[in-house]
Order: structure tokens, then sequence, then C-alpha cells
């Protein structure tokens, strides 16, 4: 029974604590019995900056055992393209990026289908009286799926940003 009420108190102590505190942090704070003025007024507004648009990309790649063969499935990840600077770089440059993309997508559901195809393989030869299929491999070929699916969008994500940025860097309003 003790130990019940411990446990309630606890969590409702864990549940009440965050919005003590920042009900106590959001208050005004006073120096000398007066509130600080606010240093933003309606007068004074920020100018607008073209690379305010500027969306950030996740690049981060998975681990390297992640796009290689795994349990004799013959699947190896391709690798992913190199991102532009849409900045620095020409017309013919981004158009090279966009066909990296587009080579690297192809790519990437070819190494899909080849996971898929295997897995498939596999439950089949289980179906028919084989060994059994280990959980663990369809958790991994299902990270594996999923991490792929993950770096087709984040190569699409840095091509968009590439044109963005080629568009911002050319248009006569940023400039």
């Amino acid at each position: 029974m003790l130990k019940t009420i411990a446990i309630a108190a606890a969590l409702f102590g864990g549940i009440a604590a965050p919005a003590v505190f920042s009900a106590k942090s959001a208050a005004t704070p006073q120096f000398g019995g007066t509130s600080v003025p606010s240093r933003n007024t309606d007068s004074q507004s920020f100018a607008a900056t073209c690379s305010a648009n500027a969306k950030k990309v996740d690049s981060r790649v998975e681990p390297a055992w992640v796009g290689q063969s795994f349990a004799g499935d013959g699947c190896s990840a391709p690798g992913l393209p190199k991102p532009v600077d849409g900045y620095a770089v020409s017309r013919g440059g981004v158009l090279a990026g966009m066909a990296a993309q587009k080579k690297y997508l192809a790519q990437a559901d070819a190494y899909q289908r080849c996971i898929v195809d295997y897995v498939a393989a596999r439950r089949a030869a289980t179906d028919k009286g084989a060994k059994p299929m280990a959980v663990a491999l369809v958790v991994i070929e299902n990270h594996r799926l999923a991490a792929a699916q993950t770096s087709k969008q984040q190569v699409a994500d840095q091509v968009t940003e590439t044109i963005r940025a080629f568009n911002e860097q050319g248009s006569e309003d940023c400039k």
C-alpha cells in the first residue's frame, strides 16, 4: 500500500514539477521595482534575407554495415552522390547533380527489390520445410529497407536544396 502511494506521489511530482518551474521562469524579471522593457518594437523589424528560406538537409549516413551484404543476400547499397553547393555551381553542375540523383534512385530501388526478393525467397524456403528464418534477419533487413528509403529522401532533399540555392544565387532579388 505504501509502495503504491509512493509511486503515485513520485509520478505526480514528476508531472507537476516541470509546470511549476516553467511558470516561475516565465515571469518577467524585476530590477529595482521596474520591469525590463522589450527591445523589439513594431517599428524595428529585421530586413528579410533570401537565405532565410534555406533548408537544413540531414546528410548523416547510416553505418557501413547497413549497406553491406547481410546473411549472404548479395544486396549492397549504392553509394550516395556527392552534395552539390548550389551557390557555387554552374547550371551544368546542377543538372549533373540531378542526373546523379536519378541514377542513385534507380540503384536504390534495385537494392530494395533485392532485399525484398531475398526475404521472400527465405520465407518460401521456410514454408517448404527448410530451417526457420531468424527474427533478427527480418528485423535487420527491414532496417536496411528503411535506411535506403531515408537515404533516397536525403538525396532528394539535397538536390532540392541545391536547386533552391542555385536559383537564389542567380536571382536579381537577392543581390
